[in-house]
């Protein structure tokens, strides 16, 4: 299943304020229709995605809060009937008395195959306000369903009967937090189900910090050894690099080992011969690296979308830049996978890593409540010109005020 992301906007959220808007869209006006760009013309026409999104900003910017916008969703769909309403569902911007009780908004935009959806919910702490569910096919426009409250006041019939109806509304006047879409899934409707999961992929890896959850090193060292092809991928990948390391082996461990599998790195020695070394004593570069390529990998042949929070964490800047770089070389991301991530690495801002219009950048105004804006905004940029210089002589803004050292000097001697 090929699905994108296409746009994600939001209102009266964590620090955000007032509405914003990301596009994961391509504008070809400012970058020459460069061919890195994904096309699918049966679900979007003639507009293309950028494989690439990068936001930049200082700490405590917002930048993490636009992952935990897209934990909201997924955290939504799977709020079933027999979890527990979530405690942390509604987080309005809390410096303003007058957004505090006032409801939030969400609205994902994104495709499936050949198909563009649109889910937009209003929500408070009492639930879900209204909820939309709207499909896209060759420009035409299909409501699936429309909600206000605990009532579904329109829907496609062809697809969801009066008997789901009668059931989700009686679910809904027991749950106000629950999504339609996840109680039409659980009751078993494959169109539905398919919308679902899309979803799910696009959120997949915003539960939790993705090293530490979503790179299981278990699951990672499993994959590599039921797939001999994958294995001989990140081993090629991983020598390119030039990180030592000639060779990767997957063993399984004894029957009361705590992990069922261990990976171990080849160097060779002095003399030549090959020494074995655990990935655990490996650099956390070169073990942060390899789960990524374990991960990515499998993406960038068949899709994916990977939201990553500080993606060069533990990662040498050309490592980095290669990660990245590997997304935008269509060759190389057959797939059409996306890479979504903040960074504070401003080596990669460069014109020959990263278009104009994959470059965001998160600031907090003088209210407290963070903007989102894209380098494109800025219209006397060049062909050419450094992005990395100009971004960190603050022309594009979203950078840390930090004073000067001497005002530091005068706190440690008064």
């Amino acid at each position: 299943m090929k699905v994108n992301l296409l746009r994600l906007k939001f209102a009266n959220i964590l620090s955000f304020k007032d509405e914003q808007e990301i596009f994961f869209t391509a504008e070809s006006k400012y970058t020459n229709m460069p061919t890195n760009y994904i096309r699918n013309e049966k679900a979007i026409g003639e507009e293309m995605i950028t494989p690439v999104t990068a936001f930049y900003g200082a700490n405590a910017s917002g930048k993490s809060n636009i992952i935990k916008i897209l934990n909201e969703i997924v955290s939504s769909l799977l709020n079933r009937m027999d979890k527990k309403p979530s405690s942390d569902f509604y987080q309005p911007f809390a410096l303003s008395e007058e957004t505090l009780n006032k409801p939030s908004l969400i609205e994902i935009d994104f495709s499936v195959e050949a198909k563009r959806y649109i889910l937009s919910m209003t929500f408070d702490k009492e639930g879900i306000l209204s909820e939309n569910l709207v499909e896209y096919a060759q420009k035409t426009k299909n409501i699936l369903y429309k909600r206000e409250k605990d009532k579904l006041v329109k829907t496609d019939k062809k697809i969801i009967s009066k008997f789901d109806t009668a059931l989700t509304e009686t679910s809904l006047e027991k749950r106000k937090d629950l999504l339609v879409l996840d109680i039409l899934d659980t009751r078993g409707l494959a169109y539905i189900h398919k919308i679902f999961e899309a979803l799910k992929e696009i959120t997949k890896t915003t539960f939790a910090n993705i090293i530490a959850t979503y790179l299981n090193i278990d699951d990672l060292a499993e994959k590599l050894y039921n797939s001999p092809k994958l294995l001989s991928q990140v081993t090629a990948f991983i020598k390119f690099a030039d990180m030592g390391v000639v060779g990767i082996k997957v063993l399984k461990n004894e029957p009361q080992s705590t992990n069922k599998y261990k990976i171990l790195f080849e160097h060779k020695g002095k003399d030549g011969k090959l020494y074995d070394m655990p990935m655990d004593e490996e650099s956390a570069g070169t073990s942060q690296f390899t789960k990524y390529l374990i991960t990515f990998i499998p993406s960038l042949l068949e899709g994916g979308i990977f939201v990553v929070d500080e993606l060069e964490e533990n990662l040498h800047t050309m490592m980095l830049a290669k990660l990245v770089e590997m997304f935008n070389v269509p060759s190389i991301n057959k797939g059409r996978a996306q890479l979504i991530f903040t960074t504070h690495d401003t080596s990669i801002l460069k014109s020959d890593i990263l278009k104009r219009d994959e470059i965001w950048f998160v600031e907090k105004n003088e209210e407290g409540c963070s903007e989102v804006y894209p380098l494109t905004e800025f219209k006397a940029i060049r062909e050419g010109f450094n992005y990395e210089k100009g971004y960190l002589e603050g022309r594009f803004g979203a950078i840390p005020y930090l004073g000067d050292i001497k005002e530091l000097e005068a706190i440690l001697n008064a």
